[in-house]
Formats: C-alpha cells, sequence, structure tokens
C-alpha cells in the first residue's frame, strides 16, 4: 500500500527548481588569439619586401601570412631569418624558430616568437603538404634564408617546410646554390679578400627533434 503525503504541509516560500545547483560547463581550453596587422610591429612592415604583403593565412586562421603581389620567379632568395639566439630550453614554442649548429656554442635557436625580435620572415606559415610548399630553408654561414622552389603568382601565400635532399626539385636547387658560392670563391674578386670571409657553410635543414620548426644541418 503507497502512503498518502497529500495531507503534509510543504512550506509555500520552498522553490525546489532554485534550491538545485545547475552545473555549469567550464571550458579548459585556452583563449585562443588572432594575429591581426595592428599586432604586427612597424619595423617588419616596413621590411616588407616590395612583391608581398601580410594577409590573414590560408593555413592557419589564428595567424597571419606572407602573401605575394608581384610575380616571384624561381630560385628567389629571400632572408636572412631574423630571432633572439637561445637555447633550446629557453625556447617557449617552436612555430618561430630554426635551430642551428654553432661551433663555440653548440646547438642555438634563432626564435622569433616574439615579433619584436624578428623580421617579416617570421610570418611565413608552414605548408601542409608538398604540393602547397613553395619556399625551403637554407643555412649559409650559420644564417637562415628561404629559397622560393617554385615561381609562386600574385595571390599565392608563401609556405615552407623543410623536406630534404630527396625532393629532386630541392637537391637541384641546393646543387644549384653550391655551385654559386664555389664559383665566388674561385673569382678574382674573391682571392683579394680574406679566406676566413668566404667559408659560406651551405647546409640543407632537416629535423633534428620533434617541432615543426626543428632542423639540423649536414655538409
Amino acid at each position: 500500500m503507497l502512503a498518502d503525503y497529500s495531507s503534509l504541509d510543504v512550506p509555500s516560500s520552498l522553490d525546489v527548481s532554485s534550491s538545485l545547483d545547475v552545473p555549469k560547463l567550464i571550458s579548459t581550453e585556452p583563449a585562443v588569439s588572432v594575429e591581426t596587422l595592428a599586432d604586427v610591429p612597424d619595423h617588419v612592415l616596413k621590411g616588407l619586401p616590395e612583391e608581398v604583403k601580410l594577409l590573414p593565412s590560408a593555413v592557419d586562421k589564428t595567424r597571419l601570412g606572407v602573401w605575394a603581389t608581384k610575380p616571384i620567379f624561381k630560385g628567389k632568395k629571400f632572408g636572412p631569418f631574423v630571432g633572439d639566439k637561445k637555447k633550446r630550453s629557453q625556447v617557449k614554442s617552436n612555430v618561430y624558430m630554426w635551430e642551428v649548429y654553432y661551433p663555440n656554442l653548440g646547438w642555438m635557436c634563432v626564435d622569433a616568437t616574439d615579433p619584436k625580435k624578428g623580421n617579416w620572415l617570421r610570418y611565413v606559415n608552414w605548408a601542409r603538404s608538398g604540393k602547397e610548399q613553395n619556399l625551403f630553408p637554407l643555412e649559409i654561414n650559420r644564417t637562415i634564408y628561404y629559397k622560393t622552389l617554385k615561381p609562386i603568382e600574385p595571390g599565392e601565400e608563401l609556405l615552407v617546410w623543410y623536406n630534404g635532399e630527396d625532393n629532386p626539385e630541392i637537391a637541384a636547387a641546393i646543387e644549384e646554390e653550391r655551385a654559386s658560392n664555389r664559383n665566388k670563391r674561385n673569382s678574382p674578386k674573391a682571392k683579394k679578400v680574406p679566406a676566413c670571409e668566404f667559408k659560406e657553410s651551405l647546409l640543407m635543414l632537416s629535423t633534428r627533434s620533434v617541432g615543426p620548426a626543428s632542423m639540423s644541418g649536414s655538409a
């Protein structure tokens, strides 16, 4: 037999719905910041080559990218990549850095995470595929440069990756650069300059450790 509770006095002031704690969904995801032109230091904007400009990237919606405004021919070299020289343990993000070996310091990172410390090459994004890639990195005298792998048309975003000399086009471009450097060293003008100024070490960059911007050089 069911109990009859109809005769119980329930205080009219008791609002059952308001006394319940309704759990709230709290996001633990960090707020995503989106780069804008207002965030770009003046020296970066002033240093942009005439054939490129900064616009929102097509490969990363949170970042700006570098876009061609004029045709850029194959073999065009941009650089150097600028940033703070740090030990790997001091770098907070590997998105905006390259790692280079210095004989007197060991492995050091050229870190452009802080836009004030970098230049416009900081805003060149990573290609998601070989088809997208139109730049590749070179290390010359322990300085990073980007070189165009193919002609870039107006309206295309400049995108880099370090896929090594197994790519026939990159291997050919590296050999071309090496030949050019050999010709410079053997020119009559070069012989008048102290040899130490012509110790160009052109290295192809490859991955050294985990992270999109990690790389190493091998002669």
